[in-house]
C-alpha cells in the first residue's frame, strides 16, 4: 500500500503537465495553410502579417482572417497602393486625427487562385492604425455574421 502514493502521486503530475501542455502549446497553421494574402505579405519588411485560422464570428460561424499591419508609413503605402485603399472622406478626417478608430468595409476580390465558389472577401480599413484585415468568407451568411459581429463590436462606421 505504501507503494501505490509515489506512482499515483506521480500519474496525476503527469496528467497535469500533460493538460497544461495541450492549453499553452501555441496553435500555429502550417505556411502553406494560411491564406495567399498572408503568405504574400508574411516576409515583407515593412508589414506585419498574422493569420488567424477560424476565427470566431459567433456562435455558428468561423471564418479565417488575415490582419495586415503597416509597421511604418512605406508599409502603409505599400498597403493602400496594393488594396487601393482610398483616403477617408474629408469630413471624418478630423475625427480619426482626433484618435477616433473609423472602420472602412468594402468587398475585395478572392485572392489568386482561391478555389472557393464565394466572389469576394470582406476588406477593413483602418487608417488610424494603419491595419487592414481580410476576413475570407465564403457564403452571404458568413458575410453578414462578420458585417454583425463587427457592428456590435462598434468597429464599423
Amino acid at each position: 500500500m505504501k507503494n501505490s502514493w509515489p506512482i499515483t502521486i506521480l500519474i496525476c503530475l503527469l496528467l497535469l503537465g500533460g493538460g497544461a501542455v495541450v492549453i499553452f502549446w501555441p496553435r500555429t497553421v502550417p505556411f502553406e495553410q494560411c491564406s495567399e494574402i498572408y503568405q504574400k505579405y508574411a516576409n515583407v519588411e515593412k508589414v506585419k502579417a498574422s493569420f488567424i485560422k477560424d476565427f470566431k464570428v459567433n456562435d455558428t460561424v468561423f471564418v479565417d482572417v488575415t490582419l495586415l499591419e503597416a509597421i511604418d508609413s512605406a508599409g502603409w503605402d505599400i498597403l493602400k497602393k496594393d488594396f487601393k485603399v482610398s483616403p477617408p472622406p474629408l469630413e471624418l478626417q478630423p475625427l480619426i486625427d482626433n484618435g477616433e478608430d473609423l472602420l472602412f468595409t468594402r468587398h475585395i476580390p478572392k485572392y489568386l487562385a482561391n478555389t472557393s465558389a464565394f466572389p469576394y472577401d470582406l476588406l477593413v480599413i483602418s487608417h488610424l492604425t494603419h491595419t487592414l484585415t481580410v476576413f475570407h468568407i465564403n457564403s452571404d451568411i458568413e458575410k453578414h455574421a462578420v458585417f454583425n459581429h463587427n457592428y456590435k463590436e462598434e468597429n464599423i462606421n
